[in-house]
């Protein structure tokens, strides 16, 4: 378990703003990975998946606002016990290595299938991981400032190319989305993936003041939502429900035929696109290395991260090798621990947290009569 004290708050904790890019930095990877699950009822999926997302969010800071801890790995502790805790550390630890290798592999496919075709696969993983240790080295303060200073680059042209794809939707494209009948209906754990890096939060969100938690997840999972909800529409507007389905990135092949009216860009433009996607992946990974990091101090008592910061990535970096050939494992690791973490371990720790105050209500009336 870490112990956090009031001097180790004052160091990592963040600003509003802060906690709400890391929120939406945190699951802005995931809304890439998803085009093999696009079929009819998809928007009913993502809804779905947002409102689930949106719940967890709410019963997390509840859980916060209730407890003592300021950690996450200490609310497991307060909530669930000493063993269980460690038992979901190690676990959460996993998942957060499978999250690392999804958005590695990921980088690396695009990058070499747009950018960079004669760089050998295996050294674009080890730069993206030898520098997301770099940006964790202090802790989630200093990625959270460069989350900060990073978000307009990141946000301003990704809404430009999807204000250009309204420009070429074909709103009937679009009708499928709520229809039953035909296309095969994408697997709801898929579905839970532009939005399942939201469970990193659990492991930040406390070194935030309780007054404005829910405020900060709730505005951030909400902003994510609505970007998530318009790659959606955009893609489908433009290539169709089959057709998207059959692009392994339609937000890149999106920036390479957006148009204005008669005006086309240049099919270059898809370069401002990767662009974004390695700052995103950057930022994403480190937030999920931190997590794994802060998992594994909880497991075996460390106070400092950095003792597992340099470890990790040899570690990391041959699981993320071994994904680029098949990635079956890391994908199955992903979905499942992002189901478990939203719709099982949160609401758990929301019960526990209710109970216990109400115990603890019932003990202070006790005592003052």
């Amino acid at each position: 378990m870490i112990n956090v004290n009031e001097s180790t708050i004052k160091k990592t904790a963040f600003s509003g703003w802060q906690l709400t890019v890391l929120v939406i930095i945190s699951g802005m990877c995931g809304m890439y990975f998803y085009p093999d699950s696009f079929g009819r009822w998809s928007g009913i999926a993502l809804i779905a998946a947002i409102a689930i997302t949106l719940t967890s969010m709410g019963m997390l800071a509840r859980c916060f606002s209730l407890s003592e801890s300021k950690s996450f790995p200490g609310l497991l502790r307060e909530s669930l016990g000493y063993v269980p805790a460690k038992l979901i550390l190690t676990g959460a630890a996993v998942y957060f290595a499978a999250e690392i290798c999804r958005v590695t592999v990921k980088q690396t496919q695009m990058t070499g299938l747009f950018l960079l075709e004669k760089t050998p696969p295996q050294v674009i993983p080890a730069v993206t991981l030898l520098t997301v240790c770099f940006i964790i080295t202090s802790g989630i303060r200093q990625v959270s400032r460069t989350a900060e200073l990073l978000f307009p680059a990141i946000a301003v042209p990704l809404l430009f190319i999807l204000a250009m794809g309204l420009f070429s939707l074909d709103y009937g494209e679009l009708l499928p989305l709520l229809s039953p009948d035909g296309l095969p209906v994408g697997t709801f754990s898929e579905w839970l993936s532009p939005l399942g890096g939201i469970t990193a939060t659990a492991f930040f969100a406390g070194y935030y003041e309780k007054k404005g938690l829910r405020r900060c997840l709730i505005a951030g999972t909400s902003a994510l939502s609505a970007l998530c909800a318009g790659v959606l529409l955009c893609c489908v507007g433009v290539f169709s429900i089959e057709g998207t389905r059959h692009l392994s990135f339609p937000l890149t092949e999106l920036s390479r035929v957006v148009s204005i009216g008669s005006i086309t860009l240049n099919h270059r433009f898809d370069i401002l696109y990767i662009m974004i996607y390695n700052a995103v992946t950057l930022l994403s990974a480190g937030i999920f290395f931190y997590c794994c990091c802060i998992s594994l101090c909880g497991v075996f008592n460390v106070k400092s991260h950095s003792v597992f910061n340099f470890l990790l990535l040899p570690v990391i970096y041959t699981l993320s090798y071994l994904s680029l050939s098949d990635d079956r494992a890391a994908e199955w690791i992903a979905d499942w621990g992002r189901i478990l973490f939203l719709c099982v371990l949160i609401p758990a720790l929301r019960i526990s947290s209710a109970v216990r105050n109400k115990t603890r209500k019932e003990n202070t009336e006790e005592e003052c009569i």
